[in-house]
């Protein structure tokens, strides 16, 4: 393995396949042992569970349709009346808020175990009257819920991810932006107003939202030359979307990665249950494969991801060391983690990232890295 590059890409497939035929195979291995882990490798491969819900009204199908999670289930509303709540057992469970959130809400939240919670507030644009007054309002919700909190609006969202700018609302927006008479975006209404080009009005609201023709004129006033494909930009931005994809994205990273470790976990059992001797090599191999790079990197990667001690990498700009000098300080500092005082789960996560950048030091260090 010989750079940074190909460490991070190992897969555990192709030997976990190879182990599980060689334990099949009844050459010294054992066939029970191994339908046993080709359950959990096929529980390791599933897709991940992902869940969207929240209460009526917060525009759960919304945010769905902007961040284009096809496989994603939503939910029955929380907190209807003479409806059981929704169960939240996804691997990853985006909760959407529409306000602040109300006692239902935390209910349901305190259910989603740590690290799969991604908590959205919705309808940005109507919380105060700039952007940052949205963000404050998401803050503070996240410290009451202690929970990650992104402020978006998903109707613009999920507008300029399904359309485009088309050359009549450009000729519109422009008209309005550099018009004599500036119209008013405090409300739908005194938008529209009771002029001559009341349809056009109503056409770019239903088309961008009141928020969206708001950040596409005022953009145009800075510069009215802008292209479509400009607004698009602008406006994809001014939904906030992009942070929302980035930690749905880290999430679903860090689920996975947990997933890996729950593998591994099942691994070792597998191995104390093997009886060694009568030419059995079943525990042999399994803990040959335990010791090898592949298992190390799931390992370093479900240790990263594991809650009590995620925030130690929080500085790392990726789990795979950039060269062998990195690879060793990191397993240094993760050796120091691992002698404090912690509970047992999080040594066991600490002790694993300080095996994987041992081991990509010693592969790193080989070739010269």
């Amino acid at each position: 393995m010989p750079t940074a590059t190909e460490f991070a890409q190992t897969r555990p497939a192709d030997q976990l396949d190879a182990l599980i035929s060689v334990l099949g195979a009844g050459r010294g291995g054992d066939p029970g042992i191994a339908e046993q882990l080709a359950a959990a490798a096929a529980r390791r491969r599933r897709p991940l569970h992902i869940q969207i819900t929240g209460r009526a009204l917060s525009g759960r199908t919304t945010v769905m349709s902007a961040l284009a999670l096809l496989s994603a289930q939503e939910t029955a509303p929380v907190d209807q009346p003479e409806l059981p709540d929704p169960v939240l057992d996804g691997d990853l469970v985006i909760y959407v808020l529409a306000g602040a959130p109300q006692a239902a809400d935390y209910r349901l939240l305190a259910t989603v175990p740590p690290g799969r919670g991604v908590v959205v507030l919705n309808k940005a644009d109507a919380v105060g009257a700039r952007w940052g007054e949205a963000v404050a309002a998401a803050q503070r919700h996240a410290q009451e819920l202690g929970l990650p909190i992104v402020p978006i609006v998903a109707s613009v969202a999920a507008r300029t991810r399904a359309g485009a700018v088309s050359a009549e609302d450009l000729s519109d927006l422009r008209r309005l932006a550099v018009g004599p008479d500036v119209p008013s975006v405090l409300a739908a209404d005194l938008f529209i107003g009771a002029g001559s080009d009341q349809e056009a009005r109503r056409r770019l609201i239903a088309n961008w939202d009141l928020y969206g023709v708001d950040c596409a004129l005022s953009a145009l006033r800075a510069d009215p030359d802008l292209p479509a494909s400009a607004i698009m930009q602008i406006l994809h931005s001014a939904s906030g979307i992009d942070p929302l994809h980035k930690l749905v994205h880290r999430r679903y990273e860090q689920v996975e990665a947990v997933r890996g470790g729950e593998l591994l976990d099942e691994l070792m059992r597998l191995a104390a249950r093997a009886v060694p001797g009568d030419g059995g090599r079943a525990r042999e191999l399994i803990e040959h494969y335990l010791t090898g790079d592949e298992a190390l990197w799931a390992g370093l990667c479900a240790g990263l991801a594991c809650p009590q001690v995620s925030h130690l990498a929080a500085g790392y700009p990726s789990p795979a060391p950039g060269d062998a000098d990195e690879a060793l300080a990191r397993a240094t500092r993760w050796r120091a983690v691992v002698s404090s005082d912690m509970p047992p789960a999080a040594r066991r996560a600490a002790l694993r990232v300080h095996n994987g950048y041992v081991r990509a030091w010693e592969r790193m260090s080989s070739a010269g890295l």
